[in-house]
């Protein structure tokens, strides 16, 4: 529901589950819901490029930020609503978005006609129930040297018109140009289900499309089965203490992390892994007893071995 009222326009506050707001397009009203921090990859890049770009808002000389502020950039929201940003939010606008993409920072403010420059809505085909084909129009000004786009998408509903789940980042994309690209997408789309995915483009000179959208159905294929877990191995273990091991593993120590290292009857335990990346220090809270079962981890099942202690130096 859109309101807009007519007396006042900074409604806030709260009855029941309802929330009356506002933001720069105006008043709004909408449900009560808690914050929850997911601390979600995307998310955090959104975080880190807006920490960037307004530390480098505030380094500006400011006879370049007077140009941002006469500049009177329009920002146009997914419902149509048009507003003119103050000098740093439209620096924010043009800058945020080139940052996730990894493209150069506009320290002028676009010239040109104001008009969003187009992004054609892309051609879209499943190539599996977690992969999908985009095709961008080459012709579009944004599809260029220095320009880029951002994918998000959710699985609509079984009514088509809502959906079933919140929008989830699917990748970020500079100069795509007109060839088909291949995009593995964060969830599986059950057969006979439809994604719609949203595109939101920056052209090279920092102006921006609006957001467009297309919809996609998978036709037949199966959601595919879960990935088994990828367990690792110790191949050998070295005592340097009584509390210290060295463990070598049969693949890199990155796919291990310290909650997945478990010795029998202890706890705490800690590791350093050394620069190949295949073997880990791991220091223990107690002394390492004969009998004691040592096992890593990569995901939740177990690996174990048996380790006897050993003198100092001898690999087991």
């Amino acid at each position: 529901m859109k309101f807009q009222p007519i007396l006042g326009d900074k409604l806030s506050g709260k009855l029941g589950g309802i929330v009356a707001s506002h933001n720069t397009y105006g008043s709004y009203f909408r449900k009560l819901v808690r914050p929850v921090n997911k601390k979600t990859t995307a998310q955090q890049a959104q975080r880190s490029s807006i920490a960037a770009i307004s530390s480098s808002w505030r380094n500006l000389d400011p006879t370049v930020q007077a140009t941002w502020i006469a500049a009177s950039i329009i920002k146009t929201s997914r419902k149509g609503d048009r507003i003119a940003l103050t000098g740093q939010a439209a620096y924010m606008y043009v800058n945020v978005l080139r940052f996730r993409l990894g493209l150069s920072i506009i320290g002028s403010p676009p010239a040109g006609t104001g008009l969003a420059p187009v992004l054609t809505p892309p051609t879209l085909s499943m190539l599996a129930a977690d992969s999908v084909q985009v095709t961008f129009t080459g012709t579009d000004t944004w599809n260029d040297l220095d320009g880029g786009v951002i994918l998000s998408g959710a699985p609509l509903n079984s009514r088509g018109k809502s959906f079933a789940s919140p929008a989830l980042a699917i990748a970020g994309i500079a100069d795509p140009g007109d060839s088909p690209i291949t995009i593995p997408l964060p969830i599986a789309i059950p057969i006979g289900g439809r994604l719609r995915i949203d595109f939101h483009a920056t052209a090279p000179d920092g102006s921006q499309t609006t957001y467009v959208s297309a919809d996609v159905l998978n036709p037949s294929f199966p959601v595919p089965p879960p990935v088994p877990p990828v367990l690792l191995s110790v191949i050998s273990v070295t005592k340097i203490t009584n509390t210290e091991a060295l463990w070598y593993l049969t693949g890199p120590a990155s796919a291990v992390n310290a909650s997945q290292l478990v010795i029998a009857g202890y706890s705490g335990l800690t590791y350093v892994a050394s620069p190949d990346h295949r073997s880990l220090v791991v220091s223990y809270t107690g002394p390492i007893n004969p009998g004691d079962t040592w096992h890593v981890d990569g995901t939740t099942a177990t690996t174990p071995h048996q380790v006897y202690p050993q003198p100092d130096g001898l690999v087991l």
